[in-house]
């Protein structure tokens, strides 16, 4: 269960740059390039958290931080976190302004949909959600980021 909620936070947190990338390239989201440090909250229905070892559904339940970098090369790219293994595909994108909504469907391993709604709060922070339906049942996570530095560390 620890893999699947590590796999959940590497997922969001790609799709978080991504997200931001698609906007700030597409629309020109006022969002500083560097080093940024995300916050999520996992929501999860009690009847699938109660399914959970308490070590794992404790993990869950505390916000769990990490740190990516956004590049130009992201921007370029519109890197959508997709890894090699899965098939995912975009089935919706608008992007007006400071907002973006990120629709995906996916058919590999863990066939799911993933909505996802992000907007610039200022040039140094964001605030958005991603919505899960399928896969191992339905999730919410709610994410804020701040800018912390214009050098990447690793």
């Amino acid at each position: 269960m620890r893999s699947r909620f590590m796999f959940l936070a590497l997922v969001v947190a790609a799709l978080v740059v991504a997200a931001l990338g698609a906007g700030l390239s597409a629309q020109g989201f006022e969002l500083r390039l560097g080093q940024w440090e995300y916050t999520m909250n996992i929501t999860m229905p009690p009847e699938m958290l109660a399914k959970l070892p308490p070590a794992a559904r404790a993990q869950i339940q505390q916000p769990q931080t990490n740190r990516s970098c956004l590049t130009a090369q992201d921007l370029k790219e519109m890197n959508l976190g997709v890894s090699d293994d899965e098939d995912c595909k975009v089935t919706s994108k608008k992007i007006t302004g400071s907002a973006a909504d990120i629709t995906m469907t996916c058919t590999g391993d863990r066939p799911r949909t993933q909505s996802m709604h992000v907007e610039a709060v200022s040039r140094e922070s964001m605030r958005g959600t991603m919505k899960m339906t399928g896969g191992d049942g339905p999730s919410e996570v709610g994410i804020t980021g701040k800018w912390i530095g214009a050098a990447c560390k690793e």
